[in-house]
């Protein structure tokens, strides 16, 4: 699963436990809802790595090199 998945997966998930912590004030969920933002945070933070990376592969089409940090993270994403 990319972390594009994993991410639309955690905010679904989210979005189903804040209702029922919301709305039926089922405390459980409320903890669950809490697991699924801290996911997507992860999520986050791991997409706009691999955003970067593939937008520095691009640049380096056009005769400019990538960095380090953007070929480490471009190999990762496959």
């Amino acid at each position: 699963m990319t972390h594009h998945e994993k991410l639309i997966a955690a905010f679904e998930a989210y979005k189903e436990e804040n209702t029922k912590f919301q709305e039926k004030g089922v405390k459980a969920s409320a903890a669950r809802a809490r697991k699924a933002l801290q996911e997507i945070a992860g999520s986050c933070k791991e997409r706009r790595k691999e955003i970067t990376a593939e937008k520095e592969m691009l640049e380096g089409k056009k005769g400019e090199g990538m960095s380090q940090d953007a070929a480490r993270h471009a190999h990762v994403r496959k």
